[in-house]
């Protein structure tokens, strides 16, 4: 249960990530070039290539398409009411009948 109280977080940081990476994709490059290469001397020096830049707001696009489906899909998981006849429902075995009536 504690997993689907962090969903929402996790949809709107794709969101925010998708929004950054669509909208400013050199930003988004420069910015994850300084956070994951901060051991190296002059990350901020690294100039990228046009494909990176057109594959990222492509990725970027995809993130923003994700997480807004995934808030959509925990919202409406909250809204659904969970009644008890339901569950009961779920439990009840489905009888079928197999052969010919005629017979």
């Amino acid at each position: 249960m504690a997993i689907q109280k962090l969903l929402p977080v996790t949809y709107a940081w794709l969101v925010f990530q998708g929004l950054l990476a669509s909208l400013l994709p050199k930003q988004a490059i420069k910015l994850n070039a300084k956070l994951t290469l901060s051991g190296f001397e002059n990350p901020g020096d690294l100039e990228p290539k046009a494909w990176y830049v057109r594959a990222t707001r492509v990725a970027g696009v995809g993130m923003l398409t994700a997480g807004l489906a995934g808030l959509l899909s925990v919202s409406q998981l909250d809204e659904e009411p969970t009644t008890e006849s339901d569950e009961e429902a779920a439990a009840d075995p489905i009888e079928v009948e197999i052969g010919d009536e005629d017979a």
